[in-house]
């Protein structure tokens, strides 16, 4: 049998091509170096590793000094209370435990307005009237605003009446669906002061149905006079007449036992008369007495509106001129008007809020003949910070009522 024959090649085994062997000098060499690493390893290892392991056994062991105050504030609080009224002082007490230390600081609480003695109010809006919880929702924000009385209009300018009235003949001038007792209850489950404001001589709807209440044209029977001052003519209600007095006072007597106590008679004015108007009217109403005349309206117990302007005019503007014989108000009050606007900065009257007040109460007070004021803030001059100021003042300058209107 033929032997195989084998194609395959054994393959001799020999050392690894890459390992070569060193030399002398590199043995030598290297052996330096690794004397070099071991010796800066063990440097490294003192200069760190012992304050490292100090620093680690030290853990647990050592005591942290608790904090302390400085002396200052150690004074301070042996000095002053440890609850500081935020409103006298303007700063809160320390806080006295963990909890009281938040990052995010309470939002601060709004100012409360506060009443004056007996009675701080507000005025309300004829169109509150509409039915008894919407009147109520209004005053029950009133009450939760600091105030405890509210002015509201039941005879507007235009002379039409905001409540049913019993008055047969002024059926047509009735806007308002509530009747006074059922006003006065709202006010009384609201623990609230009502406060009646009537217009007496600005009467365009009451001088239509009542005819003999207007001016009339002399030597002309009962042909009205109509004031064109402002552009569309207007009926005003005459003070000398016998039926004005009569209509006011009817209405008086109405507010009167239904319980409304306070009443404000606003417009007890003139008309604002011109020149060319005497061709017209008598002359008795361009006569410097004829503030006789207003005395016909007033009644006991009124606060007769009057603007601070016209008081501090020289000679006294026309909601003022009643002022000329004090002794005839002697059983009334006056609600004065205080409005920016009335008497800026540069008619030389205080710039800030408070001392504009003062000012103005100061002089006024000298020119009343000693009839009491009632302040009534006309809040849109002024901002919710200058109000808050003023109602401040008139706590400290005694005012017993005041109202923000």
């Amino acid at each position: 049998m033929n032997k195989r024959k084998h194609y395959g090649r054994k393959i001799k085994k020999t050392r690894n091509l890459y390992r070569r062997k060193k030399s002398t000098g590199q043995k030598i060499f290297g052996t330096v170096m690794l004397v070099v690493a071991v010796a800066a390893i063990a440097f490294l290892g003192f200069c760190i590793g012992k304050p490292l392991l100090d620093y680690i056994g030290s853990i647990g062991t050592k005591e942290i000094p608790e904090w302390t105050p400085a002396d200052s504030y150690v004074k301070q609080q042996e000095t002053e209370p440890a609850a500081v009224s935020a409103a006298s002082a303007g700063t809160t007490s320390a806080p006295e435990t963990a909890e009281a230390f938040n990052t995010t600081p309470p939002a601060p609480a709004e100012p409360e307005i506060a009443v004056v003695n007996s009675l701080a109010a507000v005025e309300v809006p004829s169109g509150a009237l509409a039915n008894s919880s919407s009147l109520s929702a209004v005053l029950a924000k009133a009450r939760a605003g600091g105030y405890n009385a509210a002015t509201i209009q039941l005879k507007d300018r235009k002379g039409y009446l905001h409540y049913k009235s019993g008055i047969e003949e002024a059926e047509d001038l009735v806007k308002g669906s509530m009747t006074l007792d059922d006003i006065m209850a709202v006010f009384n489950e609201n623990k609230m002061v009502p406060i009646a404001q009537i217009s007496l001589l600005a009467d365009q709807a009451g001088c239509e149905v009542f005819t003999d209440m207007s001016y009339k044209i002399k030597n002309e029977g009962d042909i009205s006079w109509l004031d064109y001052s402002t552009g569309a003519p207007l009926r005003w209600a005459n003070p000398d007449s016998s039926a004005t007095r009569e209509y006011n006072a009817r209405i008086t007597a109405e507010l009167m036992t239904a319980g409304f106590d306070e009443i404000i008679a606003t417009d007890l004015i003139f008309p604002d008369f011109q020149n060319y108007d005497r061709a017209y009217i008598e002359d008795k109403y361009f006569r410097t007495d004829r503030f006789r005349m207003l005395y016909n309206v007033v009644k006991a117990g009124y606060l007769i509106e009057m603007k601070a302007s016209d008081v501090l005019a020289d000679p006294l503007g026309r909601t003022a001129e009643t002022l000329r014989d004090p002794s005839q108000l002697r059983s009334n009050s006056i609600a004065l008007v205080i409005g920016r606007k009335d008497l800026p900065a540069d008619a030389g009257y205080p710039a800030e809020a408070r001392s504009f007040v003062e000012t103005v109460l100061s002089i006024a007070g000298g020119r009343t003949g000693g009839i009491p004021i009632v302040p009534v803030i006309e809040s849109s001059g002024f901002d919710d910070a200058e109000r808050i100021k003023i109602i401040g003042l008139l706590g400290e300058l005694g005012y017993e009522r005041y109202i923000i209107r």
